[in-house]
């Protein structure tokens, strides 16, 4: 297999990942703080969010490392993860209690994701792995 040389864009992408992993990773923190500090309405779902949160978390751990190493199943996996976040950025702002200032942040990284990954010099570095 020809070694390819990773281009700007991959190296934008992985740094794109990387901010969106610690962030999740912060607010797993947030959540398990919460949940050992706070006194929750509802026990079962607080502890079903944090598991949901920590189990997205690795995912993106996992996808982070993934792209950085070339490999090609990680484009599905990014594709899926923007898409929702395109979709959790627009929830936020048309929701029952609207933030547009957080809204619009995260539908700005899920759109630059989305370009990124279907850049040409990303799916080349991505389809020359596994």
């Amino acid at each position: 297999m020809s070694e390819t040389r990773r281009s700007s864009l991959v190296t934008v992408l992985v740094v794109l990942l990387a901010g969106q992993t610690a962030l999740l990773i912060g607010l797993t923190a947030f959540l398990v703080i919460e949940l050992l500090l706070a006194e929750a309405q509802f026990p079962p779902t607080a502890i079903a969010l944090t598991v949901l949160v920590l189990l997205i978390a690795v995912w993106l751990v996992a996808m982070t490392v993934g792209v950085h190493r070339g490999r090609a199943w990680t484009r599905g996996s990014v594709l899926t993860y923007q898409f929702l976040q395109l979709a959790i950025g627009v929830g936020s702002i048309q929701g029952f209690i609207p933030r547009p200032d957080i809204g619009w942040w995260v539908i700005g990284t899920a759109v630059l994701g989305l370009i990124l990954i279907l850049s040409t010099p990303v799916t080349r570095y991505l389809d020359q792995r596994d």
